[in-house]
C-alpha cells in the first residue's frame, strides 16, 4: 500500500515513514505543504494517508476533501481536538498522543474496512 503523509514536525513525519516501511508499506513523502502533496496525488497512485492538521498555518481540509472525492482512506493525526476539525472528517480524526506503530496499524485496518486500495486485489501498478 502506497501511504501519503503530510506532517510537518520532523521528527513526527520520520517517524511514520520509518513505521509505514516496518510494516511492509510504501511512504509517499512526507510533505510539509501541501503544494508537492497535490503534485504527488495527480501523478501517483495513492492508497491512503496520513495527515496532520496544520502545515505552518496552512490546514489540510483541502487535501482531506480530495482524497474523501477520490474515496481513498486516510487518518488525520493531530493534537488539535475535534471540536476545530469540521464535522465531515470527525470519523476520520486519531488524537495525539497515541503511538506511531498504532496509527499506522489503524490506517491499515480503516483502509481495508474500506476496500478502496487497488493492493488488496492485485490490480493497478
Amino acid at each position: 500500500m502506497r501511504i501519503v503523509i503530510i506532517e510537518d514536525e520532523y521528527f513526527i513525519a520520520d517517524d511514520l515513514a520509518v513505521e509505514i516501511r516496518r510494516s511492509g508499506h510504501q511512504p509517499i513523502g512526507p510533505f510539509a505543504e501541501l503544494s508537492p502533496a497535490f503534485h504527488a496525488a495527480a501523478s501517483a497512485a495513492i492508497d491512503a494517508a496520513l495527515l496532520d492538521v496544520d502545515l505552518h498555518g496552512r490546514a489540510s481540509f483541502e487535501f482531506a476533501d480530495l482524497l474523501l472525492n477520490r474515496s481513498i482512506p486516510f487518518l488525520i493525526y493531530t493534537g488539535y481536538s475535534r471540536e476545530v476539525i469540521p464535522s465531515r472528517f470527525a470519523r476520520y480524526v486519531v488524537e495525539k498522543p497515541i503511538p506511531i506503530r498504532d496509527v499506522v496499524d489503524r490506517l491499515c485496518r480503516h483502509a481495508l474496512v474500506q476496500g478502496s486500495p487497488r493492493d488488496w486485489y492485485g490490480v493497478g501498478p
